[in-house]
This record gives structure tokens, C-alpha cells and sequence, in this order.
């Protein structure tokens, strides 16, 4: 592998990671604002359940769209770093 094509990768990566993780942390907007939702709604044993699995959602969601951004941010930094080398 030569650093051209390593270069393209690490681009590659970083572009699609970074748009993974706009993807997911929208997921998690969305399971954020029905968790919300169900918590105004009356409480009935199915409101419950659905409240416990929309708030595991969320916190899913944000750590793996924070985890998609900071791996893009890390591909795009090493992208940089061999850009600069001759």
C-alpha cells in the first residue's frame, strides 16, 4: 500500500464517518423527542416500557455518533499529518 492510496483511505474514511455520524446522532435526536413524548403521554404499562426503551436509545445513539465523529476527526488529523509529509 503506498501513502497515495493510504491518503485516499484515510479521506475516504473520514468522509464517510463524518457523515455516519450526522446519520446517527439525527437517530438520536428523533429517539430523544419520542422518549420526551412518552413521558407526557399517560402512564400505562406500555408507556413504561417504551420510555425505558427509548431512553436506552438515546444514550446508544449519542455515544455512537460521538464515536463516529471523533474517529472522522482522528482519520481527517492523520489524513493532515501525511499531507504534510514529502
Amino acid at each position: 500500500m503506498t501513502f497515495e492510496s493510504f491518503r485516499d483511505l484515510l479521506w475516504t474514511l473520514s468522509l464517510l464517518l463524518g457523515w455516519l455520524s450526522v446519520a446517527v446522532l439525527g437517530g438520536a435526536w428523533f429517539a430523544k423527542e419520542r422518549f420526551r413524548a412518552l413521558l407526557k403521554a399517560p402512564l400505562t404499562d406500555e408507556v413504561e416500557r417504551l420510555t425505558h426503551l427509548w431512553e436506552h436509545r438515546v444514550g446508544f445513539l449519542m455515544k455512537a455518533g460521538l464515536s463516529t465523529a471523533a474517529l472522522s476527526i482522528l482519520c481527517l488529523a492523520a489524513w493532515l499529518f501525511i499531507e504534510t509529509l514529502p
